[in-house]
């Protein structure tokens, strides 16, 4: 059984931003499925869990992620979408109070191998990270 470190939902923010460009937009559902497809080849990823009804995966563990950075006003929610504001900078020096330089180049390398997934577009579904087709209305976060 793989343990979560108590830090586990940094570790996931700081994948989810370090390599993200400001404005840059994906689905909600899309950083799901992103992070199941990484997780049997990431090291870093290994205790993290999900749930798969039919073709969606969902994890509480991203979904805190999530609304981590939604906290920080480094993301932000419009319609299905998450949205980059900013803040690349200050969550790397947020995230060198807890970890090692070594740690932070692995989350950073983890990051870099998210975005090469969402940007090469090569699992069908068009526009993501490009357009962000915005709608108005509240996160749908699960």
């Amino acid at each position: 059984m793989d343990l979560i470190p108590p830090n586990f939902k940094d570790i996931l923010s700081g994948i989810l931003l370090l390599a993200a460009r400001e404005d840059e937009c994906i689905t909600v559902r899309e950083i799901h499925s992103i992070f199941h497809e990484m997780k049997a080849h990431e090291p870093i990823l290994s205790g993290l869990r999900f749930s798969l009804t039919g073709d969606v995966c969902y994890s509480r563990t991203v979904d805190s992620a999530i609304k981590n950075l939604i906290d920080s006003g480094s993301l932000r929610i419009e319609g299905e979408t998450a949205v980059v504001c900013g803040g690349i900078h200050e969550y790397r020096t947020y995230l060198s109070r807890s970890f090692t330089n070594p740690q932070i180049q692995a989350i950073h390398s983890a990051s870099l191998r998210f975005y090469d997934r969402m940007r090469r577009g090569d699992r069908g579904i068009a526009d993501i990270g490009t357009a962000c087709g915005r709608t108005q209305g509240k996160a749908g976060l699960h």
